[in-house]
C-alpha cells in the first residue's frame, strides 16, 4: 500500500471484508485472501488481493472527468488492446450496488493460444470511476467467485 492507503480488515460469513482508506471502498473476499501492496507500473490501482495460485484481482480508482463507465470501459479497452489483449466483450451489469459495465478479454500465448481471461468491472461515482479486474486461466471454474466478488464490492462514504 501507499502511505496513504490504509486496509481494515473484518471476517463476516467466511468472507473477509477489506475497506480501502481513504478511497471510499470496501472489497470483500473468501477468507485466507490476502491484500498486497498496489503495483505502481500498473497506474492507478489502489489494492491488490491474493487467494492464492490463479486468484488474483485489483481495485483501480481513476477520476472520471465526467464520463460514464462505459466510456471508461472503452478507453481501457483501446489501452489493453495496444498490449496486445483481444477478444473483448462488454455487457450492461451491475457493480458496487450500481449499474456498470463489464469488459472480458482474453490474453494469449506467442503461438495465439488463449491462457488467460480476466473481466474488469466500470462504474462511477461522482467524479472517481471504479474499476476491479479479476481473471483466471480456468475461467469457468472461478467465473461465479469473480461475479461474487464484483455483486460484495461496496462504495462507502
Amino acid at each position: 500500500m501507499t502511505e496513504e492507503t490504509t486496509v481494515e480488515e473484518k471476517a463476516v460469513d467466511n468472507w473477509q471484508r477489506f475497506e480501502i482508506v481513504p478511497y471510499g471502498a470496501a472489497l470483500h473476499v473468501p477468507a485466507g485472501w490476502e491484500a498486497l501492496p498496489p503495483e505502481p507500473a500498473n497506474g492507478p490501482e489502489i489494492l491488490r488481493a491474493t487467494g492464492g495460485p490463479g486468484r488474483n484481482l485489483i481495485v483501480f480508482k481513476i477520476p472520471a472527468r465526467g464520463l460514464t463507465a462505459a466510456r471508461i470501459a472503452e478507453t481501457a479497452q483501446q489501452k489493453l488492446a495496444a498490449h496486445g489483449y483481444t477478444d473483448f466483450t462488454h455487457a450492461e451489469t451491475r457493480f458496487a450496488g450500481q449499474p456498470a459495465v463489464s469488459l472480458d478479454f482474453i490474453t494469449r500465448s506467442s503461438n495465439g493460444t488463449a491462457i488467460y481471461r480476466t473481466r474488469e468491472y466500470f462504474t462511477v461515482r461522482g467524479n472517481a470511476g471504479f474499476i476491479l479486474g479479476m481473471g483466471s486461466t480456468t475461467w469457468e471454474e472461478h467465473l461465479p467467485l469473480i461475479e461474487e466478488i464484483a455483486r460484495r464490492f461496496e462504495l462507502t462514504e
